[in-house]
């Protein structure tokens, strides 16, 4: 089978520039080089369209009904079902039109992609990058789907297999760490940190709860009680339907006195300007993150790292070899470590050293494009 006639379907759950869409526009650039055919339908217009088709790829856009825990009720569920069928039956008749020979689906919350698949009789190849929790039933559900509508699941970290290989078959599972194209490179002289007497502690991600925000502006909170030359950045925007959570966050920061402090910026595509004014990247999330990349953007611009203790970020950080882990529930104590971490210059600066060296061993770009190649041809393989 040459590669040349391979023809690939991609859906991916989003249209941002957050974690999981940055690989998936690394995952088209690898197929298009190695001669793959490839089509992508998105949920929604955004961001991605022109990338996508300068890349040379198709973009289509069709909502997907897209899984989320806000439609976990009876009126979202409803809502989900009709969305879901409808998404199932345009994949489907977009397969059959185009005659694609491998679906590739981002993410475990898109279902509709895995029906059409299973109708159309080509290969599933399922990306997971998260680690459903919260509620039992939904993670059952997903996982027993996953094992009956997928060919092979490809799983970001060592945590998130370890979460999935409960509902799947040992064939299914493969782990293909993200590859971070990576070259360190220190803040240009006019925007180093130093410049502000200010100490600045910076948040990147997407408006949602599992992200810790109000963790995050706890330990703020506390961080201020040491010492008033802190200042905080949030950067990110949320979901469409989660914008009460965010209004909820901007009235947490005003009730306690903290909007002098603590500064919204909205979703930024300058993130390298911000974190070069940083000082500390504190990754807050508050349920297992499976990769948070904005670790190695911090990485790459040599800010240090503080982070929750869970899943992906231990990983990355090498069980704090790299950076600083602090508790998940306990605000006086992460602060007083994230105090003391700040003021320790020759322990951050051994950090950030290790970080580079273990994101070049175990986060190559080259091992990446490796693996999902050689992913993708074992699964048309077995088609």
């Amino acid at each position: 089978m040459k590669q040349s006639t391979n023809k690939i379907l991609l859906l991916h759950s989003s249209n941002d520039m957050y974690g999981a869409s940055r690989i998936v526009l690394q995952v088209i650039d690898i197929l298009i080089k190695a001669k793959y055919e490839v089509h992508v339908i998105l949920p929604y217009n955004g961001v991605l369209n022109k990338i996508i088709t300068d890349k040379g790829a198709s973009c289509s856009v069709y909502n997907l009904g897209v899984f989320r825990k806000k439609y976990l009720n009876l009126k979202g569920l409803y809502n989900r079902f009709l969305k879901i069928k409808k998404a199932k039956n345009y994949i489907s008749n977009y397969i059959h039109k185009h005659q694609i020979d491998l679906l590739y689906t981002n993410t475990s919350v898109i279902i509709s992609g895995g029906l059409a698949a299973k109708k159309s009789g080509i290969p599933n190849l399922l990306h997971i990058h998260e680690i459903p929790t919260g509620n039992k039933l939904y993670e059952i559900f997903i996982g027993l789907f996953v094992r009956c509508f997928s060919t092979k699941v490809i799983v970001v970290s060592n945590s998130v297999a370890k979460h999935w290989q409960a509902y799947l078959k040992k064939t299914q599972l493969i782990k293909v760490y993200n590859g971070i194209v990576f070259s360190p490179k220190e803040p240009p002289e006019s925007t180093k940190r130093k410049t502000s007497q200010d100490i600045t502690v910076t948040s990147i991600a997407r408006l949602i709860p599992s992200k810790g925000h109000k963790y995050f502006i706890e330990v703020a909170k506390e961080l201020l009680k040491i010492n008033s030359k802190f200042q905080f950045l949030i950067v990110g925007d949320t979901f469409q339907g989660y914008e009460s959570y965010e209004e909820k966050l901007k009235t947490f920061v005003v009730e306690n006195n903290l909007h002098e402090k603590i500064h919204f910026l909205g979703l930024r595509l300058d993130v390298e300007s911000i974190l070069s004014k940083s000082d500390l990247v504190f990754h807050s999330s508050i349920t297992p993150d499976s990769l948070p990349t904005v670790l190695f953007e911090a990485i790459k611009m040599r800010v240090p790292v503080a982070a929750t203790d869970l899943a992906g970020a231990v990983e990355i950080l090498d069980n704090g070899n790299c950076g600083l882990l602090v508790p998940l529930n306990n605000v006086k104590k992460a602060a007083h470590m994230i105090n003391d971490y700040i003021k320790d210059e020759k322990l951050k600066t051994s950090n950030i050293e290790k970080a580079i060296e273990h994101t070049n061993q175990y986060f190559s770009s080259t091992q990446f494009e490796k693996n999902i190649l050689d992913t993708f041809k074992n699964t048309l393989i077995s088609k």
